[in-house]
């Protein structure tokens, strides 16, 4: 999809932050209400494992149930919202130039690569979260991480409604803006799945901007 300056809403804006997040590592970024968050993938098939916090009360965060309940849909799309436990709109999707993204598949975690491919100790997103919060100055509870969003992960359906993992659909500098509808902590993940097709088996940077 072509974006050109007269519908883009960064037009005039600065990046208030930006940061390019190394493969298998996590940041954290405050976005304030009424601020643009936007995630680029920059080298192409590179998923961006996101989940929020209501930024003044950690007890409010993203539900991928509640976002697929008020969407009426699996999949996420320009102007949807991007909702809460309790069902708040923390986020509208301004922007997309993929249209893939997952609301399905959990966090990678430490047990997963165990599990699935034998390997002890291998880098996730679930320890990335927990790293990227305390170093940003929270204390969340590790067990109270929401599922994410997956941006960029492209996860097809078979005939009886197996889940089949692809390649991701993005291309370089492919990318997503969203704009805040409260004070919100995302934390980001460029996902360190090197196993499967997750990310093409060579992860990669992300990059975001968090525009005023």
């Amino acid at each position: 999809m072509t974006i050109t300056s007269t519908d883009n809403p960064l037009m005039g804006r600065i990046p208030r932050r930006a940061a390019q997040v190394r493969p298998a590592k996590a940041q954290a970024f405050e976005v304030n209400q009424d601020q643009f968050l936007q995630i680029t993938d920059m080298n192409g098939k590179q998923v961006a494992c996101v989940i929020l916090f209501n930024l003044q009360d950690f007890d409010e965060m993203l539900s991928v149930a509640q976002t697929r309940s008020a969407n009426n849909s699996l999949m996420l799309r320009r102007d949807d919202g991007i909702y809460s436990n309790r069902r708040e709109r923390m986020f509208t999707v301004i922007q997309d130039t993929v249209g893939r993204h997952d609301m399905l598949m959990p966090t990678c975690n430490a047990r997963r690569y165990l599990d699935d491919y034998g390997i002890q100790g291998h880098l996730n997103c679930h320890d990335n979260f927990v790293t990227a919060i305390r170093e940003r100055g929270y204390d969340i509870d590790p067990d109270r991480m929401p599922d994410p969003i997956n941006f960029f992960m492209h996860v097809a359906f078979k005939g009886r409604g197996e889940l089949d993992i692809r390649e991701p659909l993005s291309q370089r500098n492919d990318h997503v803006l969203l704009k805040a509808h409260i004070d919100t902590l995302a934390v980001i993940s460029a996902c360190p799945q090197d196993q499967n097709a997750t990310n093409a088996f060579d992860p990669t940077d992300i990059l975001v901007r968090v525009y005023a």
